[in-house]
């Protein structure tokens, strides 16, 4: 094994080892960490590591290409602002926003994409798998940590909103640095990351949109690009490709349905019965399918879903009153030995069960305790 091999092997595992263990720190913390660990590593990979030239002679075409999408994007979004609305940005540019995020999120980009394509140039199976790990990571700290997750609708943010979209963008990005060159990589990051940094406007485009956004877009570039610029292959590679981008677009839409499942952003819904109140009709570990709820008819004997305080309770419905026009439902725990106290009125309700999957929902359940032990 050559010396560049072996020093492309120290550093992507280094680099992957240190990036998860910032995803546990605090967001700005980890953002700097990232960004004064890779900014050292990008020079001295530049210097000791061997380089290759890019030859493809679409370089230009693609990199105008790759601007314009993200400008369009951007622009897509702003657009949306017009049927959602818009917000104050978070980070109000100024001289602080500019060292504290700004500056640390180019480094990260930056500096990530050199590394990535000086370790894509060794040809290693290991080396490409490691440096694509430390990629994602590096992606995920840009705008969330694990340190976020403290039960499991902030797990299912995270997963939505920064891996999941990490995940699809870095196949793209790495695509791109194996037959472009970083230069691309490096301009749509920038435009796509940085406008809510730089512009004080943001448009509050729901999540779920956001998200499934960020997830379908590198695939639908990268099979763009191949489109225009790859030579004509084999109908076997052909075929071959066309399933895995089948079974890519298959896996994230299921990966979109769990989300936003699981975040209410249909009709219905998905929770996880995390007690042990309504055994035996509903045990612990189940995951129980809801129908939100818009004024439906409730009986006593339904199982409804409603809010009390920053929790969520799934409990039968043992008696309803109507006071000054008022629904006043009465609930209790089917294991429980006595009634919920007090009552609770249509504004808290949630949502009303239809039916339960059983057992499905422990491993969120063993997330859960892991986060907060």
């Amino acid at each position: 094994m050559n010396i560049d091999k072996k020093l492309a092997y120290a550093m992507s595992g280094g680099i992957f080892a240190v990036l998860a263990l910032a995803l546990f720190l605090s967001v700005e913390s980890s953002r700097i960490l990232a960004a004064c660990l890779l900014l050292p590593i990008a020079i001295v990979a530049c210097v000791v590591i061997r380089k290759r030239s890019i030859p493809s002679i679409n370089k230009k075409e693609v990199l105008l290409l790759i601007t314009v999408i993200g400008l369009l994007y951007v622009m897509a979004l702003y657009l949306s602002g017009l049927s959602f609305g818009f917000y104050r940005s978070a980070y109000p540019l100024s001289l602080s926003s500019c060292i504290k995020v700004i500056l640390p999120i180019t480094v990260i980009i930056i500096t990530a994409e050199i590394i990535r394509n000086i370790l894509l140039a060794q040809n290693s199976r290991v080396v490409d798998v490691l440096a694509y790990l430390s990629c994602v990571a590096s992606e995920v700290l840009i705008h969330s940590t694990f340190k976020n997750i403290t039960g499991i609708n902030t797990f299912m943010n995270v997963v939505g909103m920064a891996l999941f979209p990490a995940i699809t963008a870095n196949a793209l990005y790495h695509y791109l640095s194996k037959h472009y060159g970083i230069v691309p990589n490096i301009v749509f990051r920038l435009i796509t990351t940085l406008y809510p940094y730089v512009i004080s406007t943001v448009p509050a485009t729901p999540d779920s949109l956001v998200s499934l956004a960020k997830l379908l877009i590198p695939l639908v570039i990268l099979l763009f690009i191949r489109m225009l610029y790859e030579k004509k292959k084999r109908y076997a590679r052909q075929r071959t490709g066309k399933l895995f981008f089948v079974g890519v677009c298959a896996s994230v839409a299921l990966m979109i349905s769990l989300v936003m499942l699981i975040s209410c952003q249909f009709r219905f819904g998905v929770l996880v019965i995390a007690t042990e109140s309504m055994s035996d009709e509903i045990n612990k570990g189940d995951a129980i399918v809801f129908e939100q709820y818009e004024d439906q008819t409730i009986e006593v004997g339904d199982v409804i879903i409603f809010e009390r305080g920053k929790s969520r309770i799934v409990h039968r419905v043992t008696e309803i009153q109507k006071v000054a026009g008022q629904n006043r439902y009465f609930t209790k725990g089917d294991a429980n030995e006595s009634a919920d106290i007090g009552f609770i009125t249509d504004e808290d309700i949630v949502g009303v069960t239809c039916f339960k999957i059983a057992y499905v929902g422990y491993p969120s359940l063993w997330v859960r305790d892991i986060v907060s032990n």
